[in-house]
């Protein structure tokens, strides 16, 4: 089992990072303080198990529970809360999903029996997964509700080494975009780029040149294969899909000595194509 924890100052910190790390199938792939850093760590990562220890206030867990239901991650959540929560408080936990809320004081006994309890209850959806897999040969409705997430972020970055932009500064930037339009299945122009990646326009103007020369980078790299094999239709259709053909054809004059200007860029007609792009061949 994956599990994350997020950790709001809590004295028990150590003890429930031990409990995990001492059963050596889980495997505690992250930690943080802050909803922001644990938001955009479970955009990326595969986590089976999110605790959230809250030292004084549980709102800092439900915020993050609620954003992360809002984009489709939903991980088992165990909430271990403050000294002091008010019914309403925990009766709020649960009702945005939590699976369990401990109260003070910590007990590492009952920690660990709840933590097997809830790994049991993932390893017994991920086998019903796979029988109804094996039986009906269609989609199943046990799948975790990353694995469609997972399918298609990993075509994205194949698409991203294709073309040679994986290890460019606006590549980090292209994913975490790509994971919020897959998450919410929206195009790029819905993207509310306040509420689900904290960027004002200020934000959105300098990320938005890092992605721009990123896929220069792209199109060079697009162009010079149309040139080595231009019947090849994979090349073809990421030309048309991704960067509008003319704006490949100008790189291949260009790379041929013509002197040609170039076009403007369209993001937005990119991380669309890329969209489009991860839901072939992979979710058949």
């Amino acid at each position: 089992m994956n599990f994350y924890l997020l950790n709001s100052r809590n004295k028990n910190a150590s003890k429930i990072q031990n409990i995990i790390e001492s059963d050596f199938s889980n495997s505690l792939v992250g930690t943080s303080s802050n909803i922001d850093d644990a938001y955009d760590d479970l955009l990326q990562l595969r986590v089976d198990i999110l605790i959230i220890a809250c030292s004084d206030d549980i709102s800092f867990g439900i915020d993050l529970i609620k954003k992360l239901i809002s984009v489709r991650i939903k991980p088992r959540f165990i909430m271990i809360g403050p000294s002091e929560t008010n019914a309403i408080s925990k009766e709020e936990a649960y009702n945005v999903g939590i699976d369990f809320y401990l109260e003070p004081p910590f007990n590492s006994v009952e920690f660990k029996h709840i933590v097997r309890l809830v790994a049991y209850h993932c390893q017994l959806l991920s086998k019903l997964s796979e029988i109804y897999k094996i039986t009906s040969g269609i989609n199943t409705p046990f799948n975790q509700p990353q694995s469609r997430h997972r399918q298609q972020t990993d075509k994205i970055n194949s698409i991203l080494r294709f073309l040679g932009i994986a290890s460019e500064t606006g590549n980090d930037d292209i994913i975490k975009i790509m994971r919020i339009m897959v998450d919410q299945n929206i195009s790029f122009s819905s993207i509310d780029f306040m509420r689900d990646l904290s960027l004002d326009e200020r934000g959105k103007k300098v990320v938005f040149q890092r992605i721009r020369r990123a896929l220069r980078v792209g199109i060079n790299n697009l162009a010079g294969m149309c040139i080595e094999y231009p019947e090849n239709e994979i090349l073809l259709e990421y030309a048309n899909c991704l960067f509008e053909y003319q704006n490949i054809y100008i790189e291949i004059q260009k790379l041929r000595g013509i002197d040609i200007h170039r076009g403007q860029i369209s993001i937005q007609h990119f991380f669309d194509g890329l969209l489009q792009e991860s839901n072939n061949d992979n979710l058949k």
